[in-house]
């Protein structure tokens, strides 16, 4: 498991010159955009204290068609971690492609 806080997980995302937005954007964007979040976190430690949080991850990729190279380009930015793709899905009524990758990472907590 990778250590990356959502700054680092942003910035990777930015590097594929794309809107980027974590969880939501406040306006519609065009295609293709990128939403990222938090998907839950199990936070654990020793002696009474809370020292890392396991926080899974959720990439979201929004596409007009399926564009296989921009899911590759999302697959190498975190090939340094398990990656978990799910099923693509077309999205009727926004007539659209979601794909989604999902991924653990450790932070630690405090000093």
């Amino acid at each position: 498991m990778i250590q990356l806080e959502l700054s680092e997980i942003y910035q990777r995302l930015l590097t594929l010159k794309l809107p980027v937005a974590y969880l939501h954007f406040n306006e519609p964007q065009q295609l293709p955009y990128i939403a990222y979040h938090e998907a839950g976190t199990n936070i654990t430690g020793a002696d009474n204290l809370n020292l890392y949080r396991n926080a899974s991850i959720v990439v979201e990729l929004y596409t007009a068609d399926k564009d296989v190279s921009l899911e590759r380009s999302i697959e190498e930015l975190f090939s340094d971690t398990e990656l978990e793709k799910q099923a693509d899905t077309y999205l009727e009524g926004e007539e659209m492609h979601f794909t989604s990758y999902s991924f653990n990472t450790i932070q630690k907590m405090g000093g």
